[in-house]
């Protein structure tokens, strides 16, 4: 270590030294993060949090939604479930353990007509009793797998549809209850697509960048109210499987995405736990990814010009990947990929 200069006591020494020692504790806990710095500060949630909360989470017929279900259902809420497969629902519930009382089913399609929305908002708040909603959790969404160049039309409107309008009119339906009884908490399982360019994926991004602008330009409207935003960010995760694999869209439809290549996804029960620790918390934005998407986030936050140089880079052979069904998340392999 140098000679510190002659005007520097042992005050500024000590200053200095504890500088450097929470700098290099602050990157060794970035090295292994996967979420924010700020979020894991906080740590899990109260054991209470949930308790007799009324939460409505959309998607929930598999994935992150079943996970997120059994995850709520532990700390003591009440659950209610949706998404278009009722049947696939009664399968969610069951395997809740909890009864009829303290779990509904509200199967709806949430690309449907606005009148069938408002009607399942309605139905949702008089739930329990008339409890109201504490939480609403927008989960529902698809993924694509496919070159902007070769999606079709088609596609680009169930993509958009899907991820962003039938989540904003849904909360449009949903927003008059919460405000009236001054209370409740939108939880949106956004994505780090909608914070970074996502190659192989441009529609999905897009529709995740306008689930962001909305519900951010929303969260600034609510400031004043009881009603609260938390933006969740995910990165990759690791659901489907062998026995039930995802199901994405392709150029033209819906595909079976391969099950492998999982090194780099999150585990939707350690996704779920911190989603549910950013809305315990009122946070407004969180991410939760692994390396390299958190590094990448954080380099696109700090430095912009470096984070387009890497994208441009990996970009087009992470499209590549992407499209043949490979991982297009381990960015070793894509910078020596010819």
């Amino acid at each position: 270590m140098p000679t510190p200069p002659p005007w520097m006591g042992n005050a500024a020494l000590a200053v200095v030294a504890a500088t450097i020692s929470y700098a290099c504790y602050k990157l060794v806990r970035l090295a292994f993060a996967d979420a924010d710095l700020y979020l894991l500060s906080l740590g899990k949630h109260r054991a209470n949090a949930y308790r007799d909360k009324v939460i409505w989470i959309t998607g929930a017929s598999q994935g992150l939604g079943a996970v997120l279900a059994k995850y709520f259902a532990g700390f003591g809420a009440r659950i209610i479930l949706s998404s278009r497969d009722a049947a696939k629902l009664e399968g969610v519930k069951a395997s809740l353990g909890l009864p009829d009382e303290r779990v509904l089913v509200l199967p709806f399609d949430l690309c449907s007509d606005y009148s069938e929305l408002e009607k399942a908002a309605a139905a949702a708040d008089q739930a329990f009793n008339g409890a109201g909603i504490d939480y609403l959790v927008h989960n529902a969404g698809a993924s694509q797998h496919a070159l902007a160049s070769e999606t079709s039309a088609q596609v680009t409107d169930q993509l958009m549809q899907l991820n962003a309008l039938g989540p904003i009119k849904l909360t449009r339906a949903v927003l008059p209850y919460m405000l009236q009884r001054n209370r409740g908490r939108l939880v949106v399982v956004g994505s780090m697509s909608s914070k970074l360019p996502s190659p192989g994926q441009a529609v999905y991004a897009a529709a995740k960048m306008a689930l962001y602008g909305y519900f951010s330009s929303l969260a600034t409207e609510l400031a004043d109210t009881g009603v609260g935003v938390t933006l969740c960010c995910p990165g990759p995760l690791a659901t489907g499987s062998e026995e039930a694999p995802r199901v994405v869209f392709g150029p033209t439809g819906r595909i079976v995405q391969n099950a492998t290549g999982a090194a780099n996804r999150l585990e939707p029960g350690r996704a779920a736990q911190l989603i549910a620790a950013a809305a315990a918390h009122g946070l407004d934005e969180v991410w939760i990814a692994r390396h390299p998407v958190l590094a990448v986030g954080y380099i696109f936050q700090l430095l912009p010009r470096l984070g387009w140089r890497l994208l441009k880079k990996v970009g087009p052979k992470r499209a590549r990947a992407v499209q043949a069904g490979r991982s297009g998340y381990d960015v070793g392999k894509l910078m020596r990929a010819t």
